[in-house]
Parts: C-alpha cells; structure tokens; sequence
C-alpha cells in the first residue's frame, strides 16, 4: 500500500471517526509524560489503529446471505468503489469484492491454490520491509476467493479496471476464477472512459489507476457505464482465461503495462532508472538522501502502478549489489539515507 492509498482511505473515512481517533492520539501523548506509560506502548496502540483503519477486518462469513444485492462489483486496489456507491445511496444493493493484492509483482504460478498463495507470499514476505501489508495480502487472498466463488447465479457482475499491470493481471485472475459461474459479466474500462467524458481534462492528464479519479468524475463515469455496459461473450471469457493460463506460466516477478498489454520484465528493469533519479537527487553534495525521497522521484516518473514497496526493495537490492550505501535502519525507506559508494 502506497501513500495514494492511504490518501484515498483517509479521505473516506467519516468525519467523527477521524476526531476519535486523533483525540485518542493526542491524549495518548499527553500521557507520555508520565514514564509508566512508555513510548512502546503507545507505538503498540498506533499500530492498532494503523491496522484498524488500512486493514478493517471483514467477519461475515458469507456476504450474500444478508441482502438480495442487485449487482456485485470487483475492484482491485483499496475499496474506492465505497464512496461513490454511497453518495449514489446504492451500497445496500450493490456488493463490492475488493482485490487488495498487488498482482503486479510477485509470483502468480498456481495463485488460486494453498500452495501457490503461499509461494506467492512467501516471496513478498521475503522481500518487502512492510510486515503489515504482508499480512494482510495472506490474510484477505482467500477470503476475497471464497467471495467470488459464493456469488450467486443470477446476480450481474462488473469488474473495474484501469491501464495499469495490477488492475489488468487482476482482471485475467478473476475470469479465471469465475470461469464456471454463468453469470453475466462487463468489464468497466475506467482510463477508456474517462477519455471518452472527460476528453479536454485526459489531454493533460489520465489517472493510471482507477482509485485515482475523484469522486465527482467517478459518478460519472459510474453513470455511464451502467447505461451502456457490454456484456462478455462466452468467446470473450475464454479468451480472457486463455491469458491468464499463458501469464500465470511466466516465472517473473515484475510486471507492467504497456502498449495496451501486460508485459512481464526482469526484476531489475528499473533498476537504472533508480540509479539515474539519485544521481540528480545527490547531485554534487554526495551526500546521503532518504530513501523514501528517491522512491517518491521515482515512482512518480515512471507512471506504472507497481507500488512503492516494490521500487525500495530495488533500491535494497543495489546496496546489497555495493552501488550505494546506506546509514540508518533497513527496516522501512523512511528510516534510512542512500549514497554513492
């Protein structure tokens, strides 16, 4: 999970939630004063809100069984879909399956069984500094399965998906998983969209991926899509799961969109790139820069949705290999500087 992310989730949240959970903050470290109450403790009980608010927990065992929904959604990516579903007063009619993996790295061989997820996890467990994250891709992966294999029959479903690796891999993903349920499926294409409505502001800017769009042009293109949706045929289901079956053979690790397809890559392809952002970053002080200022150069420049997690453990990666060098703690981009050696 990036700082978009985290932006978007922050932004959702209902006003009183937020007042309580900044009251209890600044309680908490009006009580740091007193030395029984010690700076782990309060560490401890950020973390829990951390979780609480970026990782809510879902505890209903079966989504379905509680309302007659209409339509189901499936997002990848935070649950953006929330706020404009409610602003339309629709969320007690329309489910959503939100995906909140990152299908642009890390292995896919085998993802839908016990084995390959654990693969899978085991690689980002083994190379992202963000335990958090982690835990939480292990402990949502099958539960968001399960949610997609219980939806009923007779209920539509429309899968949201933007230009970018995560959101495209994720579509093959689920085609593949609902590649026995008959139900009726549509792809929303929200970059195709928002150039078609918003042609003058696409010029100069396309979100990249769909969590992006603001919730005003989100209505919209919502709006939109709903009148004039195009249902997959059975020829185009297949090809879709054709696709996933040939990606989800490749062993690579890093994947990104490009010239309208998924194109998988060598781990290191950014690798120069990174390289090339520190060198003007440092410049002529050649002294040490946080880490986490070079990830946000670079992924800001580099237009492909693969997560900042991803871009820090390159730059883990080029200190191992003695390009740079580090002072600080390894243990997250914001708690150590990178230099030339």
């Amino acid at each position: 999970m990036d700082i978009l992310d985290i932006k978007n989730i922050v932004k959702d949240l209902p006003e009183q939630e937020i007042r309580s959970y900044l009251q209890f903050i600044l309680y908490r470290i009006a009580l740091l004063e007193d030395k029984e109450n010690s700076l782990v403790e309060f560490a401890n009980e950020l973390k829990e809100i951390f979780n609480k608010i970026l990782y809510p927990k879902v505890t209903e065992p079966d989504p379905f069984g509680k309302g007659n929904y209409k339509k189901v959604h499936i997002q990848f990516g935070y649950p953006y879909l929330r706020q404009p579903l409610k602003e339309l007063n629709l969320l007690e009619e329309e489910f959503i399956i939100a995906f909140h993996d990152n299908f642009a790295i890390a292995p896919l061989y085998s993802i839908d069984t016990e084995k390959g997820q654990t693969d899978r996890f085991d690689w980002l467990q083994n190379n992202l500094s963000n335990e958090y994250e982690v835990e939480f891709y292990k402990e949502s992966f099958p539960r968001v399965i399960s949610q997609l294999l219980s939806i009923p029959e007779n209920v539509p479903i429309y899968i949201w998906v933007s230009e970018n690796a995560n959101e495209q891999t994720a579509l093959l993903f689920t085609m593949f998983l609902l590649r026995e349920h008959k139900n009726s499926i549509s792809i929303i294409d929200t970059a195709t969209l928002y150039r078609k409505l918003f042609e003058k502001k696409a010029k100069k800017y396309l979100p990249f991926f769909s969590g992006e769009i603001i919730l005003e042009e989100f209505q919209t293109i919502y709006k939109h899509s709903q009148e004039n949706k195009h249902i997959l045929s059975d020829i185009e289901r297949k090809d879709l799961e054709k696709k996933w079956l040939d990606l989800s053979k490749n062993p690579g690790t890093l994947r990104i969109w490009e010239n309208g397809e998924i194109k998988v890559v060598a781990e290191d392809y950014y690798d120069d790139f990174i390289i090339e952002k520190a060198k003007k970053l440092i410049g002529k002080k050649k002294g040490f820069i946080m880490c986490a200022r070079l990830v946000g150069e670079v992924y800001g420049h580099i237009l492909q949705y693969i997560g900042d997690g991803f871009l820090e453990y390159r730059v883990r990666k080029l200190i191992e290999k003695g390009i740079f060098e580090y002072e600080g703690s390894l243990e997250a981009m914001r708690y150590y500087g990178i230099k030339f050696k």
